[in-house]
């Protein structure tokens, strides 16, 4: 049986409004690229899905996981490897040095996106990407998309110590895209930043 506190608990959590869901309790993201994505969030919450919020740190190696499914509902966090542009790491270190957002660049593009539909392309099963800031405007028609490749498999790392590079692309393994389509709805938040 449930004891009248007890229940006046779980109703005084369940009123609580979401702010005051601790986000990240691990510590994954970086706080001000964190800040950052969920201010975006906030200047976008008429369009943006409420539960979800994806956050890619691009100041981190590609060796290291960097893009961070946030659950807006559970505050827990979900970390991925993801590749990069080709654009943006000219010299191939792993690191990415700059963004850009001009077509032909094979740069990624920074700032926030909306997930859009899914779809089956060159890469199979990839998830289209609508840019809501002015450094990513160009993303729909550059065809930045989330999709998976050989270049971020866990062997390809292993291999050389750091994941390939995409054409501007949000690029998962396999596994990993699998696992993260699943949990991201139509119109999440996507921040890209450094």
């Amino acid at each position: 049986m449930i004891r009248p506190a007890t229940t006046l608990a779980i109703l005084a959590l369940a009123a609580l409004p979401a702010a005051a869901i601790p986000l990240d309790p691990d510590h994954l993201i970086r706080p001000d690229l964190l800040g950052r994505a969920l201010d975006a969030l906030k200047s976008h919450k008429d369009e943006a899905d409420p539960t979800r919020l994806v956050v890619v740190d691009y100041a981190r190696r590609s060796s290291e996981a960097r893009a961070y499914l946030v659950n807006l509902e559970t505050g827990g966090v979900d970390a991925f490897l993801a590749a990069h542009g080709r654009g943006s790491d000219p010299d191939h270190d792993g690191y990415l040095d700059n963004f850009s957002d001009v077509p032909g660049s094979s740069a990624s593009p920074e700032g926030a996106y909306l997930t859009a539909e899914e779809y089956w392309g060159k890469h199979g099963r990839s998830l289209r990407l609508d840019g809501i800031s002015d450094t990513n405007a160009n993303a729909r028609d550059r065809a930045i998309v989330i999709h998976a490749a050989a270049y971020a498999e866990p062997e390809w790392l292993i291999r050389y110590g750091k994941l390939g590079r995409s054409n501007g692309c949000i690029v998962f393994s396999e596994a990993d895209l699998g696992t993260f389509l699943q949990d991201v709805p139509e119109g999440t938040l996507v921040f890209v930043g450094r």
